[in-house]
């Protein structure tokens, strides 16, 4: 299996997984299994999925491990929807979560907990290209996911400082479940934005950059009374805060930065670059995992950086990719422990289409690069089937991007 942009399905395909949308009754626009066609082609372009999973013979046998599943996914971005819809049109001074509400939430962070809790799978896909009606809810479950996944790692390898300064592994499963209900209201403070301000496809002006930033304290304002723990709150306040001070609202430095903030903040950071926004296409993982990385000791936390690095690959499986040597893949496997040195299976080789279908674990060859992934579509006539010229298509530099602010 491998994910395509739906543009570049052909009737060769057959869907990998099935395809859900925002709007429908539960009930998948295309089922797993399906012979994609011209006219389903038409339809999931309508529907706004820009991506899907696909079985074809370049891809057989691969299998693409998922953060969530598609299910879970869809439960978790209505629950965020039924729970912040009320708060959309009233002000914060108004504003404020029920009890019901945030139950809600709760049970669905510790359901996110435990799904990704332990996970041993690297090169996991963690992006979703499909859009949505308000992306504030995919991608705040988006980010919950990541977050556990990083919080779960770091919090039971390295436990957290208590209020006395000491190192504690005591109730490590309840604050990853704060954690996630933190990273699920993360957000909550852009209810408060109007529409024209956090749909603006132009550049802010500097009054509209200074309102959406006040966003960390609405949302804190919507969290009233005792339900809401602290440490829920720190994340929702501090999530925009940087190791090096320069964050805001309060510009807190290092460890004087919540824990679960600081892991906040890299998953944040990390989605808000591979996903679409407006005025703004989405990037490839590579480029919001090298971002992370370069932000290392700057915008974050070593040890949460440390702990992405190894748990995130740059090129999840199921990505085509371009080599250094010319030849085009996809990423069939990443091993532990060095996710950036994947085994790519050849799909193109110029010149020598016998080389097709060869896997080359990149750990072996330490002089061979992937120099690019393919997001674009192929050129007109060009077929997407083993041994034919595929090689060409556009393929967006891997290197040099320039980071999206989160």
């Amino acid at each position: 299996m491998r994910l395509i942009a739906t543009r570049r399905v052909n009737d060769e395909m057959t869907l990998g997984e099935d395809v859900h949308c925002e709007n429908a009754d539960g009930t998948p626009l295309l089922r797993a299994g399906t012979k994609l066609s011209a006219a389903y082609t038409k339809s999931l372009l309508e529907h706004g999925i820009n991506a899907v999973y696909v079985e074809d013979a370049v891809s057989a046998g691969i299998v693409v491990p998922r953060a969530l599943s598609t299910e879970l996914k869809s439960s978790a971005s209505k629950t965020v929807a039924k729970a912040m819809s009320s708060l959309r049109e009233l002000k914060p001074k108004d504003a404020g979560l029920g009890d019901q509400e945030i139950a809600e939430l709760t049970a669905i962070a510790a359901l996110i907990a435990e799904h990704v809790a332990g996970s041993a799978e690297v090169g996991m896909a963690l992006i979703d290209l499909s859009t949505t009606d308000d992306q504030v809810y995919e991608h705040s479950v988006n980010v919950t996911a990541l977050g556990l996944l990083i919080g779960d790692r770091l919090l039971r390898t390295h436990g957290f400082r208590d209020w006395e300064g000491k190192r504690s592994f005591e109730g490590i499963q309840a604050r990853i479940v704060r954690l996630g209900l933190g990273l699920l209201l993360h957000d909550i403070g852009k209810m408060a934005i109007p529409k024209d301000i956090a749909e603006k496809e132009e550049p802010l002006t500097a009054e509209e950059t200074a309102f959406v930033r006040r966003h960390p304290v609405m949302g804190c304002d919507m969290l009233r009374g005792d339900t809401v723990t602290p440490l829920v709150k720190a994340v929702v306040r501090s999530h925009h805060e940087r190791w090096d001070g320069a964050g805001y609202p309060d510009g807190k430095r290092g460890e004087d930065i919540n824990q679960l903030a600081r892991i906040a903040s890299v998953a944040n950071f990390y989605d808000a670059i591979v996903s679409a926004r407006p005025g703004s296409p989405m990037q490839p993982p590579e480029v919001g995992w090298r971002a992370v990385i370069d932000a290392r000791e700057t915008r974050f936390d070593p040890l949460v950086v440390d702990t992405f690095r190894e748990l995130v690959a740059p090129w999840p499986i199921g990505t085509e990719v371009l080599l250094s040597d010319g030849r085009r893949g996809i990423v069939a496997s990443v091993p532990k422990g060095q996710l950036d040195r994947p085994t790519v299976r050849v799909v193109h080789t110029e010149g020598a289409q016998e080389h097709a279908g060869v896997e080359i674990p990149l750990l072996e060859q330490p002089d061979l690069q992937i120099t690019g992934t393919a997001l674009d579509p192929p050129l007109a006539g060009v077929s997407d089937q083993p041994g034919s010229a595929a090689a060409t298509t556009p393929l967006r530099p891997a290197q040099g991007e320039t980071a999206r602010a989160a």
